[in-house]
């Protein structure tokens, strides 16, 4: 018994192992070109359909497709409406995995592990090596189901596993939570299923008994991606939570018309293996044409149900004022102007204190946070506007304002950058001297005072500060290449100077020089040399 179990727990890991393989092999040579073809041929509901079907078949899992998906509504490239029709689309795309499997191929494993090793190993061109490792990772997955297989024939016998088998084919809810939580562990649907296809061809289920171990296989691919979107935005999680839905529906018709579905699964083609593959297909595709037609409204549903919380930007910047693009011009900068000076007031002017007090980090993140949640929000809001019908002076400022808002959220990530240097240091009991912290604040005071003129500039739209601006840079390089100059020779009269701090020191400053050109950027998109 020992030996058959080992048998069947290196099949399922051969399995998963290959499948991890073929899938990385697979986005390697695919996912730049199937992220853009996503991102621009899903304006319609049977467009994203064949995406999300043709991405799926391409990288064999439909768990990446979905949270690239996730990123995609994440990062307002996609809308809601059109990531649902990709996820119903990699449903489908999912089952030709199956669908393969099912023919009698395992007896190649050998072929193709041998053919990708040769490839992997001995032919030059990183191309080609992962052609190797696809095939290394097909022949994986022929060569587990092979032995899942043969070692369900010994284990079906035995009257323990008999028994449990049995149980749960006559619990059809029971089996399809159990399914579904093991397909979570393996992230690997097509793994269960052909598990649950090697219980058939073994003897040890009928094809009716097996149905809610697909159906459980269904929905357990969907909680990866629900984990995934956790950290996303209220949209990403959103599509996370639709695609849990469409699949649970599908599960929950399926276990009501159970009975009927089990007398009726004979009439579709094939021999038994077959017949659940055939199951699984007509099942995502069922799910598909059941929300497909209907998806405005399902998505108009979800945003009721989980609706998020509207911030205040979002409340200032409603649609309604797309119509009139040059007061959604005038409202996104004065939202770009208050997130400017909230960097300025609660991030930069409070950075040498925390030089200081280590307490002061955690409002400085907490800034950071919502300064990056509203980066997103006017972003979105400026790329909606960019699709109206804009005149080229109206163009042009909707795309300095993108420049913008750009250097003001790049601010904010150099400002934690410094903190995250300034925690290491403390972590590592490296303490700079005190003359250092009075050099670094003066760097920050001249940071501090480009910053509020360019705001200044940007918010009368005053050239002649703009210009007075830039031309204070040659004094602010010359201080920072005088700081490094100081740095190396303090750091060569060793009795003087720990040569531990170097490193952090010298990452502090290039963070400052980059927040001080990021503030100057601001000046320059307001004469428009950007």
């Amino acid at each position: 018994m020992l030996n058959h179990l080992l048998s069947f727990l290196t099949g399922v890991g051969l399995f998963i192992y290959g499948a991890h393989l073929l899938s990385k092999g697979l986005q390697r040579l695919a996912i730049t070109k199937l992220r853009h073809y996503m991102s621009t041929f899903t304006n319609t509901r049977l467009k994203g359909l064949m995406s999300g079907f043709i991405m799926t078949c391409l990288m064999q899992s439909s768990t990446v497709t979905s949270i690239i998906v996730v990123g995609l509504v994440d990062s307002s490239v996609l809308s809601l409406a059109q990531a649902l029709g990709v996820i119903l689309g990699s449903g489908i795309g999912t089952t030709v995995i199956v669908q393969i499997l099912t023919f009698n191929i395992s007896r190649f494993s050998a072929l193709f592990i041998f053919c990708g090793v040769i490839l992997f190993l001995f032919i030059k061109g990183s191309r080609l090596k992962t052609i190797g490792q696809v095939l290394i990772g097909f022949g994986f997955v022929l060569l587990g189901i092979e032995l899942i297989t043969s070692s369900l024939v010994p284990l079906g016998k035995l009257r323990g596993f008999l028994h449990l088998i049995t149980v749960l084919s006559s619990h059809p809810l029971l089996f399809v939570v159990i399914s579904a939580l093991c397909t979570a562990v393996l992230h690997n649907s097509a793994a269960m299923i052909m598990i649950g296809i090697s219980f058939v061809t073994s003897g040890t289920l009928g094809v009716p008994e097996v149905l809610p171990l697909i159906l459980g296989a269904n929905v357990g691919a969907t909680l990866p991606v629900f984990v995934s979107s956790l950290s996303a935005s209220t949209e990403g999680k959103r599509v996370a939570l639709s695609y849990m839905l469409f699949k649970c529906v599908g599960a929950g018709l399926c276990l009501t018309l159970l009975p009927w579905l089990g007398r009726s699964i004979y009439w579709l083609p094939g021999q038994l293996e077959r017949q659940v593959a055939n199951f699984h297909t007509a099942l995502n595709m069922g799910i598909a044409l059941l929300f497909l037609p209907f998806l405005p409204s399902f998505t108009r549903m979800i945003h009721k149900v989980f609706p998020g919380k509207q911030s205040e930007i979002a409340k200032r910047l409603n649609d309604t004022l797309l119509s009139v693009p040059d007061e959604a011009l005038l409202k996104t900068k004065i939202e770009i102007l208050q997130l400017a000076y909230e960097v300025k007031d609660r991030m930069i002017v409070r950075l040498p204190y925390y030089l200081e007090d280590p307490k002061e980090f955690e409002p400085i993140q907490q800034t950071e946070q919502t300064v990056d949640d509203s980066y997103r929000m006017i972003q979105k809001y400026l790329l909606k506007l960019g699709q109206q019908d804009l005149t080229d002076t109206q163009s042009d400022k909707e795309v300095q304002l993108l420049y913008v808002l750009n250097d003001i959220e790049s601010i904010g990530d150099n400002v934690m950058q410094c903190l995250n240097l300034i925690q290491k240091s403390r972590l590592q009991n490296i303490e700079m001297p005190h003359q250092d912290y009075q050099i670094l604040e003066t760097f920050i005071e001249y940071i501090e005072e480009a910053l509020e003129k360019s705001i200044q500039a940007l918010e009368r739209q005053d050239t002649a500060i703009a210009m007075k601006n830039i031309q204070s840079e040659p004094i602010v390089s010359q201080f920072e290449m005088d700081l490094k100059f100081n740095h190396f020779n303090r750091l060569i009269d060793k009795n003087e100077y720990n040569p531990a701090i170097s490193a952090i020191y010298l990452d502090l400053i290039n963070q400052l020089l980059s927040i001080y050109q990021h503030a100057l950027n601001v000046s320059r998109t307001v004469l428009g040399l950007i």
